[in-house]
């Protein structure tokens, strides 16, 4: 039994498990009773009848009008065993001997422990009606209930132990001979052997039930358990004693099935039933299928074009939709930004205004300051250079900038330089750019130019006339401290302003 269960266990692995659907009508397959109750039944008069294991195998059909009800055909091979065992004395009257064919005598057999096996191989078909309930893709239930033509093919006896001895007693005699063998009368051992003849074909009721288990490509695993009985007796009609004598002294052992011990022989079936099958979709059920599958596709494709239809309407209002609220927020962000860029200009406006008015005010002091100190009677023009002398500012870069650096002494010196500027216009300024010895002398004279430029343009936002400024750059010729650290390159790094 454990070697069937791997073998089955094997051909599930053969097969990749897959969920299908059980809607196929027709099946086709082979079973197998591994291990049953197949066995033929009767009732000896003098001895005991024993059951024994057997098993088949065969091939069937099913075909299945709806979904429950169907038939099934088939043609099935039993090979049948059971045993008969006896200790009993057979008395058969009424014989004679050839050698004294005028005188009666009466054969005695003595059975001692004498075990007789019986092996039959029968060949049935079976007429079924089937029901089943498909669980689910996988799993289906089937039961089975018909009849089952029985056709013996063969069979044979064997004596499995024991012996039986023949004597005949002569009542005219009166005497028993026993131990001649060359008169039918001794002892037979356990060395028998003979053919089963004579046996009738049976109807069977049988049953059947289990669960089919779908795989892949349609084919299908079986389990289950079946059960069957010939209604009719299936044994020869004899009245023949299970020893026989002939005339010439010949024994013939008849068997339990072919002798006058029973009245009845039935085949009996029961077991566990084991098979593989290939199932197909046929006939009108095809056809439905086929009806069905394409209904299914067409309410499929109907249902995926309004799935797709309703999904692009909601995809077109989402994106109406974002694009609304996309489009308020890009205005309520260009308003907002606009109002605040609005302000800042205004904010812009008003301190470039309150600055140009004070450096106006600081340069109105500034000349109101200049006026104020100027002397009553002309200057030779030698005090008035020496006086402007004393009125020059330096204004310093950072390495490679051009944009000037003011403290507020510095600026304020410039401040007044423009001052000046603006209250006598025969003032001349001359502003003159340097730089420390970093990088060639021409790219350092052209330094020294930018950083010129970029203090006249400051003064000229200041007051000054630019007509009277005047630029020229020194690069790095006029240092005014050693270009050996980089405290002293910032103090080279300058633009001088002076007045003439």
């Amino acid at each position: 039994m454990k070697r069937i269960m791997t073998l089955i266990a094997a051909v599930a692995l053969a097969f990749s498990v897959k969920a299908q659907k059980s809607d196929i009508n027709n099946y086709i397959g082979l079973t197998v009773n591994p291990l049953g109750l197949n066995t033929m039944v009767c009732n000896p008069d003098y001895g005991t009848h024993n059951l024994n294991l057997g098993l088949g195998a065969g091939l069937h059909f099913n075909h299945f009008f709806n979904d429950h009800i169907g038939f099934g055909l088939g043609l099935h091979y039993d090979r049948v065993r059971s045993n008969t065992k006896y200790n009993f004395i057979e008395v058969t009257t009424g014989l004679t001997h050839i050698d004294n064919p005028n005188v009666n005598y009466v054969l005695n057999t003595q059975f001692n422990n004498w075990k007789e096996r019986q092996v039959v191989n029968v060949l049935s078909v079976p007429v079924e009606l089937f029901w089943r309930n498909i669980i689910n893709n996988r799993w289906t239930v089937l039961a089975g209930l018909g009849v089952a033509v029985d056709l013996p093919l063969s069979g044979k006896y064997t004596a499995e132990e024991g012996s039986y001895t023949t004597t005949g007693y002569f009542p005219a005699l009166g005497y028993t001979v026993s131990d001649l063998p060359s008169h039918g009368f001794g002892t037979y051992g356990d060395d028998f052997k003979s053919d089963i003849d004579g046996m009738k074909v049976g109807v069977s009721v049988i049953a059947d039930f289990g669960y089919r288990l779908s795989l892949k490509n349609n084919w299908g695993l079986y389990f289950g358990v079946y059960g069957g009985y010939s209604l009719n007796s299936m044994a020869p009609e004899t009245e023949n004693p299970l020893v026989e004598i002939a005339d010439d002294a010949t024994i013939t052992y008849n068997g339990t099935f072919a002798s006058n011990q029973i009245s009845g022989l039935h085949l009996l079936r029961a077991g566990v039933k084991l098979g593989i099958d290939l199932g197909w979709i046929g006939g009108k059920r095809k056809a439905e299928m086929l009806a069905a599958e394409q209904a299914a596709r067409e309410k499929a494709e109907a249902e995926r074009l309004a799935r797709e239809k309703a999904e692009t309407e909601a995809r077109l209002a989402a994106e109406k939709l974002a694009r609304e609220k996309a489009e308020a927020e890009r205005l309520a962000r260009e308003k907002a930004e606009a109002e605040a860029r609005a302000a800042a200009e205004r904010a812009a406006r008003a301190k470039a205004e309150a600055d140009a008015r004070a450096r106006e005010q600081a340069l109105l002091d500034s000349i109101a300051a200049l006026k104020a100190n100027m002397p009553a009677k002309p200057v030779t023009r030698v005090e008035m250079q020496k006086r402007l002398d004393d009125i020059n500012a330096t204004v310093y870069f950072e390495t490679s900038g051009t944009t000037p650096k003011f403290d507020e002494k510095t600026d304020a010196i410039i401040h007044t330089l423009c001052a000046s500027m603006m209250v006598d216009d025969k003032l001349k300024a001359e502003i003159t750019g340097h730089t420390d010895n970093t990088g060639t002398p021409a790219v350092n004279m052209k330094y020294g130019t930018k950083r010129a430029e970029a203090l006249k343009k400051y003064m000229i936002s200041l007051g000054a006339p630019a007509a009277n400024i005047e630029i020229k750059s020194r690069g790095q010729e006029e240092p005014i401290a050693p270009n050996d650290t980089d405290e002293n390159r910032a103090k080279n790094r300058r633009a001088t302003v002076v007045l003439k």
